[in-house]
């Protein structure tokens, strides 16, 4: 269970049942209209996501799989209505599939009946966002049957061809990159939701905080300092933009909980408000 150490979280509480807000430690919250972008990580002391070393470069390498850490992944797949995943994860993580009782299935009964008090679908759709169309379609994610949404460009869409009628394709731009807004539009025109969850890997987070499109972050810091030098470089929260410090996404610190040496934070950006 999370002990809540600060609370600042605003809007209305979403149905949580009694098992899912005590291991939260209290009513989780979110804006009652409109689009709400929101991302979640985990890192090191030090910001490092990833160790990028071959074979140990997946995110329970940083969280050491602790059970709070998945449970709160498992959560916030629960209330999204759809999650948006880069290729450079997908890759990183080919056995995944992007569901709530994957991050944590002890909760697995919980979390269905959480996304039926919620009137959404039983799990949220999967967007995966790929400029070249370079994708393996025989991975988990793909042959399971859960709904995916692949978000490429013009020459992505034709390299994929036809595909599995449970998945679609959307060539959301011409030409790489592919917009932050976009991939959410069309996240929340295919769901006709409004939480869209991104775990899109560094670099697809620094196209959303460059277009300022991220709502919050819920950051889980694990007790761990990866360090770098030049040859072990590690990947940091944000990759592929760098801000001046009167342009930096400046944020609110909304939430903060605690599990043994654990620390799960919340922020929030105004600059969608």
């Amino acid at each position: 269970m999370l002990s809540t150490l600060l609370d600042r979280e605003g809007g209305v509480p979403l149905p949580l049942p009694p098992s899912l807000a005590a291991r939260y430690g209290g009513p989780l919250r979110f804006p009652e209209s409109g689009v709400h972008v929101f991302a979640n990580f985990v890192s090191t002391i030090d910001g490092i996501v990833s160790f990028d070393i071959p074979g140990q470069d997946q995110a329970k390498q940083v969280s050491r799989g602790y059970p709070g850490d998945r449970f709160m992944l498992g959560l916030l797949r629960a209330v999204a209505d759809a999650v948006i995943v880069g290729a450079g994860t997908l890759r990183k993580e080919r056995d995944s599939t992007w569901t709530a009782e994957r991050a944590f299935p002890d909760a697995r009964a919980d979390f269905a009946a959480l996304r039926a008090a919620l009137g959404t679908t039983a799990r949220p759709l999967t967007v995966i966002v790929t400029g070249s169309g370079d994708i393996d379609l025989g991975l988990p994610v793909f042959t399971d049957g859960g709904p995916v949404l692949i978000a490429t460009t013009a020459a992505g869409a034709r390299r994929l061809g036809t595909v599995p009628a449970h998945l679609s394709v959307r060539a959301v731009a011409e030409h790489e990159p592919l917009r932050a807004a976009e991939l959410v539009r069309v996240a929340a025109e295919a769901t006709r939701g409004r939480r869209i969850l991104t775990e899109g890997g560094p670099t697809v987070l620094a196209r959303f905080f460059k277009e300022r499109v991220v709502d919050e972050l819920f950051l889980t810091i694990a007790p761990l300092i990866a360090g770098r030098t030049r040859d072990a470089r590690r990947t940091a929260l944000v990759e592929g933009a760098a801000f001046l410090p009167a342009s930096a996404p400046q944020a609110r610190l909304v939430s903060v909980k605690a599990a043994d040496d654990y620390l799960f934070t919340r922020f929030a950006f105004g600059h969608r408000a």
